[in-house]
């Protein structure tokens, strides 16, 4: 897919077809500024329970934007 077309998806719960086939659903965003550090992807529960308890640490994992082959967003 690539970084600028997944920017559409940050922040947004989603179902994600990755390059090994699997499918996962969750939340992707950039993880710093810099155009070489990996998006982070946290399950649905993940991410909602961080934006309700920031002081908590969350268990993210790095997700290259190249692994993402597709992405689709969930209705609330």
């Amino acid at each position: 897919m690539g970084l600028p077309d997944i920017r559409t998806f940050l922040h947004t719960r989603c179902r994600f077809r990755l390059r090994g086939g699997k499918e996962v659903f969750g939340v992707v965003w950039e993880s710093g500024t810099q155009a070489d550090q990996p998006l982070c992807f946290a399950s649905i529960g993940e991410y909602e329970r961080a934006l309700r308890e920031p002081q908590r640490p969350i268990n993210t994992i790095a997700m290259p934007a190249e692994e993402i082959l597709m992405a689709e967003r969930l209705v609330d």
